[in-house]
Order: structure tokens, then sequence, then C-alpha cells
């Protein structure tokens, strides 16, 4: 008789064992261990692991290489001009000024998952905090370009902060965010891209009633400029204060040089609030440039988290929401998928910032996107329906995740219409 375990068949019937006994394994564990109380367990190890590692790459020599600051080279922050040494304390003090959110452990679970940390996932989500903070900002204080902390901090700053706390109630909070990235297809607990940000920001900014502001996500890198007037004028003649966020695809894996001169001249304008980005998988708040590197806050800190509870609203805690420390990224180094914003309080900045852009940002080869006056006839006229994108029976107060029509993709996405 022909010895069957001899080559091939040896290798097929050895296989087909391990199969059957790895099935049986599987289905005994299946019935006798409950998979839910199991896949919670891990889940909880993985954040109490990523709650409890302080950062200690620095340490390790791990981290890499920061640019550093130089003097005498003029920087840009969102439209004003330091140079150092000479404007050294004022750069501080603008620096440590803007609402700086991080990291942050021991949060109330986001609901419908056990994570209580967002290290390691929610840095784009910091970052679209920051922007919008900063928005909020310069919303509600006129003069704002001399608005500095702490010195001028008030009861308006203190309500604005407390949208922003780890509180599963707050407008603007981790939760909240998580949430309305997760109606978007983004699962709680992976990475958004900018413009998955960006739309969970207008998302939520539908149940921020008493705030009078009109946020427009241009798509598809054509902005049309009587688009975003009938959008900003919702009784056709009042202007509402405009939060203008324009996605931006600048290479396919890498930056295309041609964009670089164009993307610094975004932080130029007065009404520049700044643009979110990074390197692959690591988010930036970009708040301006020297030379050919951008400037940054950096979310990627792990901080204990700030719950309203128990604390006074009207004297939040809150030197961990400011930093003086800013970064340099060198553009060569930028992910190519990046969203710059810009905040109009009125129609007149509005249209000089359009004029800004077609004298800038719109010339030569390095056009950043195209721009229109007038709706070119092939496209649908515009239409006020923005509580259509809003996920069935969401509400502004807080309630479970339903993470099982999420799908889970990695890194900054390819931005596209969908």
């Amino acid at each position: 008789m022909r010895d069957i375990f001899t080559g091939d068949n040896r290798v097929f019937y050895y296989t087909a064992g391990v199969l059957v006994v790895s099935t049986a394994v599987f289905y005994l564990f299946k019935k006798y261990v409950d998979m839910g109380e199991l896949d919670a367990t891990l889940t909880q190890l993985n954040n109490t692991i990523n709650n409890t590692i302080s950062d200690t790459l620095p340490v390790l020599g791990l981290q890499e290489e920061k640019s550093l600051i130089v003097d005498n080279v003029p920087i840009q922050i969102l439209g004003e001009t330091y140079t150092l040494p000479n404007n050294e304390a004022e750069f501080r003090e603008k620096c440590k000024s803007f609402l700086w959110f991080s990291y942050r452990r021991n949060f109330r679970a986001i609901g419908g998952t056990t994570y209580t940390s967002d290290r390691g996932w929610g840095c784009m989500l910091r970052c679209v905090q920051m922007l919008y903070a900063q928005t909020l900002l310069r919303h509600y204080y006129e003069e704002y370009k001399e608005w500095r902390w702490p010195q001028n901090k008030s009861g308006l700053y203190n309500t604005i902060l407390r949208d922003f706390l780890d509180d599963p109630n707050g407008l603007y909070s981790i939760q909240q965010i998580a949430k309305a990235g997760c109606s978007a297809g983004k699962d709680v607990g992976t990475w958004f891209g900018p413009n998955t940000a960006a739309q969970s920001i207008k998302v939520l900014k539908e149940f921020d009633k008493k705030l009078d502001l009109c946020v427009h996500i241009v798509m598809d890198n054509f902005m049309c400029i009587e688009d975003i007037k009938f959008y900003a004028k919702e009784d056709g003649v009042t202007w509402s204060p405009l939060l203008l966020m324009i996605p931006l695809r600048l290479g396919l894996n890498e930056c295309n040089v041609v964009y670089m001169s164009n993307l610094k001249h975004c932080f130029d304008v007065e009404q520049s609030v700044g643009a979110i980005g990074g390197r692959p998988n690591s988010a930036f708040y970009f708040i301006g440039y020297q030379g050919d590197k951008l400037l940054y806050l950096d979310p990627h800190v792990t901080q204990e988290s700030v719950s309203p509870d128990g604390i006074d609203l009207n004297q939040i805690p809150d030197d961990t929401y400011h930093t003086e420390r800013v970064d340099l990224l060198p553009l060569e180094n930028l992910d190519p998928s990046i969203a710059v914003a810009f905040y109009c309080r009125t129609e007149q900045d509005f249209d000089e910032l359009c004029v800004e852009f077609e004298n800038t940002i719109l010339k030569g080869s390095g056009a950043l996107f195209e721009m229109a006056h007038k709706r070119p006839s092939y496209m649908s006229p515009p239409r006020r329906t923005p509580l259509d994108k809003l996920p069935e029976n969401y509400t502004a107060e807080y309630d479970e995740v339903n993470t099982e029509d999420c799908s889970d993709s990695d890194g900054f996405e390819i931005i596209s219409n969908s």
C-alpha cells in the first residue's frame, strides 16, 4: 500500500488536522466564554496600557529630531508677523493664548465603547478642537488680536472652554466628535483625516443653537462664491459669520513642492484660523510658518482629563489647556491631505479673502483649488438641508455610539465627495 503520508499528501493531512482541531477548540471556547465580556476585557486592557504608559519616547531617544525656531527669520502666525529675538515675549504670549487640546486619559468612556483615553488615535480630533476653539475665540472677542491668556480671561472664555471639556454632554467634547465621526463612517478608536474632522464639526455646530455661525466645507477642490453667500445669508440678506474650511489634496503619497508657496500664503491673511493636517498618522494644528517649515501645536502629549463635575465652571482650571511650546514641520514631510480654514465675520471680510485668493493661492501651476464667482450651469443649485446628513435620532444629549456600521480605516483619507 502506498504511504499516503508522504510529500504533498502529508502536508495536506497535517494542515487539515490542524484546522479541525482549531475549529473544535474555537467552538468550545465560544460556548463557555462570554465573547462580549472578553472583548470588553481586551479593550479595557488596551486602554489601561495607553493610560499608564507615560510619554517616555524622548527619554529613550526614539523621538524624531525637532526643527528649531531660528532668530532673525520672520514667523507668520495667522496674519501677524514676529521676529525673534526682538518679538520673543510677544511671540510666546501669542502662542500661549491658543487653546491647546492634547491627548487625555481617564475621561468618561465614549458611549458604546470602553475607551477612556484617546491616546494613539485622537490626534486629529484634538486638532480640529483647537482650530474650532480658535474660531470661537475670534468670533466672540471682536478685538481678538489683542486678546491674551491669562490676562484677558473672562466668563465668556470659560463658557467656550466648557464646551470642549472631556464631558459626554459637552457640545464639542472628544466624545461628541468621535460620535459624529462614527456617523460619517469612522469607528471610535481609528484615525480621522482632515475632511472627516471638518465634517464632524459641521454636524455638531447644528446643535449649538446660540451660535450665529455658518460652517461651510468646500468639496472637490471647487469653491463657488455665489453658493457660499447663499449659505451664509439664511434670510437672503443678513450675513452670518462664516467658518470656511477647505480640505485639500496636495499630492498622492507626498506633497508636491509646486503647492508649497501658495500653502504658506494661507497663513498670511488675517482671516486665517489655521490648518489641520500633519505627517502620516500624526495630526497637528498648524498656526503659521517660518521659512519652509510649518509652525504647529502638537496634541501628542497625554494629560489627565479635566471633568466638569465638582469644579467651578466659571473658574475652570485651565493651565493644561495652554502651552508655550510650538514646533516646526518641514514642508517636505507634510502629509498631502490637509484642510485650511478661514473666519469671515462680515461679508466684506469674505470678499477681501476671495480677492486675496485670486492674487495669491489660486495663481500659477500651484493653485490650491478652483474658484468661481457664479455657479456653473451644470451644477445643481444649493439647498439648505443641514440636518439631512445627521444620523437618525441624533441629539445634542449624549447617548451610545453604534459602531456596528462604522468602517475601520487608518491614516489620512483621500478626499472625495462620499
